[in-house]
């Protein structure tokens, strides 16, 4: 039998396609999707390998046997966090056969050169939950997937308590909200994340930069936020969405700053920016959203607009 071998690609400067060979395998191992729901197209996936923000390392590996592109690994590192994310898929059909471990074992040596103290990946099937007991990992943290069908879902005015407003943009945030913005971004620290995780906190700088990587991709931000009677932003929802037609628009973060909680801003933010969604794109029809199994306050908002479990993956945490 002939053996894998396995190379590092860099989607700076990697041909088209090199990294649509990654985008195949990815799309065929995709097994937490909704029925009807498309994994990202082509287009998509270019924009997205090519431009990463500023504070992102991303290390991409293709495996091939012959000249078959059968796998592929990626190590996202968030600005000085311990913790990479790994996410690594091989061809149900050449699974076993080492391919994995190759990929895993690349993965892991580019690690340990950036001195991370551990890696995290999702698992939601038993080939992953075998694959990361089999590397030495433990399982950690449970996020659950859900979706909302947008074109059938009740979405009511929102009621938004006393004292506050509701404004909503495309693109860039308005220079006078840019600050009070991305203070009110690391509102989402308060949320249960694996342990070792360190995310960059959130500066006007790291939203412009966030921001022009987003657009490079061809993709809209869209933000509804509450804010106070004195300006102040006290509650936010991010939506992305490729140019149209796209079926899909992914959510983002959604966050009360902890002063302003228990007020249901989080929920009038986020049925805000659906309807605007729904309003402005007739082509979308499915919003994906992610949440940790434990995050009650967040997925009770979630349920209340209609978005419905679809699969649970597990984080599984290798100290290295």
């Amino acid at each position: 039998m002939t053996a894998a071998r396995v190379e590092p690609v860099d989607a700076r400067t990697a041909r088209d396609e090199t990294l649509l060979a990654i985008h195949r395998v990815e799309e065929a191992c995709a097994d937490d999707l909704a029925p009807g729901e498309p994994w990202r197209s082509a287009a998509e996936a270019l924009g997205y390998m090519r431009n990463p923000p500023s504070d992102e390392r991303r290390h991409w590996w293709l495996a091939r046997l012959d000249d078959e592109a059968v796998g592929m690994a990626a190590l996202y590192v968030h600005g000085s966090s311990p913790l990479g994310w790994v996410h690594l898929r091989v061809l149900p059909r050449f699974r076993r056969r080492g391919v994995g471990r190759l990929l895993f074992a690349a993965v892991a040596e580019e690690a340990r050169r950036h001195g991370l103290a551990s890696l995290g990946a999702h698992h939601s099937t038993p080939d992953g939950a075998e694959f990361a007991a089999a590397a030495g990992a433990k399982d950690a943290q449970r996020d659950v997937r859900s979706v909302l069908r947008l074109k059938e879902a009740e979405l009511p005015p929102p009621t938004v308590p006393s004292g506050y407003a509701l404004r909503s943009w495309v693109g860039a945030a308005p220079d006078e909200l840019a600050r009070s913005f991305a203070a009110a971004r690391n509102a989402v620290d308060d949320a249960p994340q694996p342990e070792g995780q360190e995310l960059p906190p959130w500066t006007v700088q790291r939203l412009r930069d966030v921001e022009q990587a987003v657009a490079r991709r061809n993709r809209d931000i869209r933000v509804t936020v509450a804010t106070t009677d004195g300006g102040d932003v006290a509650a936010f929802t991010e939506i992305r969405v490729s140019a149209p037609p796209s079926l899909t628009a992914s959510t983002e973060d959604t966050a009360t700053v902890a002063a302003h909680r228990r007020r249901g801003l989080s929920l009038a933010v986020k049925v805000e920016s659906l309807r605007l969604l729904r309003a402005d794109r007739s082509d979308v029809e499915v919003v994906p959203t992610l949440n940790a199994e434990s995050n009650s306050a967040m997925r009770a908002v979630n349920t209340k607009l209609g978005f419905v479990p679809i699969a649970t993956l597990t984080t599984a945490v290798l100290q290295l």
